[in-house]
């Protein structure tokens, strides 16, 4: 979509608020974690459905939440290298993207109190957590954003956390296969927090937003979403031996076919180019998602 084009109000600032080139980091760990618990159980697909449907809208919520707040924060400046935000455009209002904010909420709610009904309600804490870390990157007294701990919290509710719940709710306790392969999308979707931040390394420093790009230097911080990645991928190995499905080992292979994309971490100069290397790693990360689910499988059936 041209940016330019994009008149105030309309369906078009909504896709941009949206952000649709990061909800690949909201599918992929559900994918894994519907792959794993179908080692153990016939899934429910109902059941299956929801969580995706619960993840993507927190992770639309998440969006609107950072372009609400880095809007009011004052954040978001001229200049700034990253995809148009909506706020700060005038593209959408303030109250219009609270709104928004708050629906995707509302919803997420109501999908997982259905879920509850039929899995249990200790699966509402569940909830609550997400529903609050969706929120609190950048809003709130200590935004994670601005203590350098996006990509720690990108890890947890984007990686272990939704793929062992995922599993929770079709499959019961998670195994320690679960949670090691929620890893590797956990691993990646840092990855892509890793190369926003790297994208906005200056601005983020003038503008006195701490994050782990600004502490570590663009040296680290180019280095770090390569070893994110390159880590999730190896990764596959470990899962394959755990889960007893040594054919899900061919997932390796992804190790030497990633080093384009690892390669671009370290050579992409700090511009908008990254946003295209960003979107790669989303890819990178449900391709991989769907590779390991596939291959583990595969494995089953020898």
């Amino acid at each position: 979509m041209n940016e330019s084009t994009v008149r105030p109000g309309t369906p078009g600032a909504w896709i941009l608020a949206v952000r649709p080139k990061t909800l690949p980091a909201a599918a992929a760990p559900v994918i894994l974690g519907v792959a794993v618990a179908a080692l153990e159980t016939s899934v429910r697909w109902d059941l299956a459905l929801a969580c995706l449907a619960v993840a993507l809208v927190l992770q639309i919520a998440a969006n609107l939440a950072n372009d609400y707040f880095d809007a009011r924060s004052g954040v978001d400046q001229p200049g700034r290298l990253g995809p148009l935000r909506v706020t700060h455009a005038g593209l959408l209002s303030p109250d219009a993207v609270l709104a928004g904010l708050s629906l995707c909420l509302s919803v997420g709610t109501l999908i997982g109190m259905w879920v509850a009904t039929v899995v249990g309600w200790w699966l509402l804490g569940l909830g609550a957590a997400c529903l609050a870390g969706a929120v609190a990157y950048t809003a709130g007294p200590l935004p994670l954003a601005r203590l350098g701990l996006g990509e720690a919290a990108a890890l947890v509710f984007f990686g272990p956390v939704a793929t062992t719940g995922t599993f929770a709710v079709l499959a019961g306790w998670p195994t320690g296969v679960a949670w090691l392969a929620g890893l590797i999308p956990g691993l990646h979707a840092a990855a892509i927090m890793a190369t926003n931040n790297l994208r906005d390394l200056h601005s983020d420093a003038g503008a006195g937003k701490h994050t782990l790009a600004v502490r570590l230097g663009e040296r680290g911080a180019r280095r770090l979403p390569l070893a994110l990645v390159l880590v999730g991928n190896l990764l596959a190995g470990p899962v394959a031996w755990l889960a007893d499905r040594p054919l899900a080992a061919a997932a390796l292979a992804l190790v030497p076919l990633s080093w384009p994309l690892l390669r671009s971490y370290l050579r992409t100069p700090i511009s908008p180019t990254l946003n295209e290397v960003l979107a790669r790693t989303g890819r990178w990360e449900l391709a991989t998602s769907l590779v390991v689910a596939v291959a583990l499988h595969a494995g089953a059936l020898m």
